[in-house]
């Protein structure tokens, strides 16, 4: 039997002393599967992994984000190509669950919004890093491309959904503004 290949990166999962309540790989790849393939040239691999199996240094090793965090404390992160190591994204799984929960990582939509939202801002470093350079926050133009990249897949995989929660949506928002605009009427 052929082995077959699909295109894109490869998803390689790393982990240590503990195993995710659900089959992650396969909804890493439906996730990607939203992302038109020339955005994905130049990415090598998707390391799905845990904070234990990360070395010491990794751990502490800071990287920048908003703020410096450790990368033992941070769910995932960017790693571009430098001396000859592929670009990849890292995501620690088990940092996402502790983050939502084990019990909610079984639901399928919480679980691919929480881990799509994760890929896609980290695929917006790479798209920045390698695709599509811009003069602003590389934070920010992270997460206009998760952005993006959430709403198409919202659309084509949760498509049954957008007519219940548009509405409730557009009242969360209409709320807000009227907040915005008449602060003292807040009780």
């Amino acid at each position: 039997m052929a082995e077959e290949t699909t295109p894109g990166p490869r998803v390689v999962e790393a982990f240590q002393g503990y195993a995710p309540p659900f089959d992650i790989s396969r909804v890493i790849r439906s996730v990607l599967q939203v992302v038109p393939p020339n955005f994905l040239w130049g990415l090598h691999a998707i390391v799905l992994t845990n904070v234990a199996a990360l070395s010491r240094k990794e751990r502490e090793r800071k990287t920048w984000g908003r703020r410096r965090v450790k990368l033992g404390e941070a769910l995932g992160y960017y790693s571009q190509e430098w001396k000859g190591e592929p670009a990849r994204i890292t995501i620690l799984v088990d940092n996402c669950e502790k983050q939502l929960g084990r019990s909610w990582m079984r639901f399928g939509i919480f679980r691919d919004l929480k881990l799509s939202d994760l890929l896609f801002h980290e695929l917006g470093h790479h798209i920045h890093c390698v695709h599509r350079p811009e003069y602003e926050g590389k934070e920010n133009v992270a997460d206009q491309w998760s952005k993006r990249l959430s709403r198409k897949f919202i659309r084509i995989r949760y498509w049954y959904l957008i007519p219940v929660v548009a509405p409730i949506a557009g009242t969360i928002r209409l709320r807000r503004n009227i907040a915005k605009l008449y602060p003292e009427a807040r009780h």
